[in-house]
């Protein structure tokens, strides 16, 4: 009897398993064909909405920066994006001190971002062009930069959702 219940419930936990893998795999795919739509899921205080990104915005800008690694290591690089701060005040959101903003990747990576770090001039972009040419498919066609990162550790590919609270 105890061998037949054991059985059952590694069969039950096997279910949920896949169950719950089928769901996530299914979110994956809504963002992933999001992102190629140039499209990214904004989370406004619980609620949630759609940002249209276009590389033809008055506030598309292209800059230079420089991505710095721990062991010194230093690589001058050209992206072209829109300033972070442009966007979320796009989305009706004011930025202040008291504002939570969450970044999050395609393997749920999260970055945390404060309001001065959101309000410090060109410190912040969602860039989608490096070099002049779309991000490359393994880096998503979005991607965080931040220029007052010291060792650029913060700077994330396949950004698929932006999560804000607002307090």
């Amino acid at each position: 009897m105890k061998k037949n219940i054991r059985h059952m419930i590694t069969a039950v936990a096997i279910i949920a398993v896949a169950v719950l893998v089928m769901i996530n795999r299914q979110s994956s795919l809504r963002q992933e064909e999001m992102a190629d739509k140039m499209q990214l899921n904004f989370t406004i205080n619980g609620e949630n909405t759609v940002y249209y990104y276009n590389d033809n915005d008055e506030n598309y800008t292209t800059f230079d920066t420089q991505m710095k690694r721990k062991n010194g290591d230093i690589f001058d690089k050209n992206y072209s994006g829109i300033f972070m701060a442009t966007i979320i005040e796009e989305m009706g959101v004011e930025i202040t001190d008291e504002i939570s903003v969450s970044v999050v990747c395609a393997d749920n990576y999260e970055i945390q971002l404060t309001g001065g770090e959101l309000m410090a001039d060109e410190n912040i972009y969602l860039i989608t062009k490096e070099n002049g040419e779309k991000l490359a498919e393994t880096d998503g066609p979005f991607m965080l930069v931040i220029n007052n990162d010291e060792f650029s550790t913060r700077w994330a590919k396949n950004v698929v959702r932006v999560k804000i609270n607002e307090k």
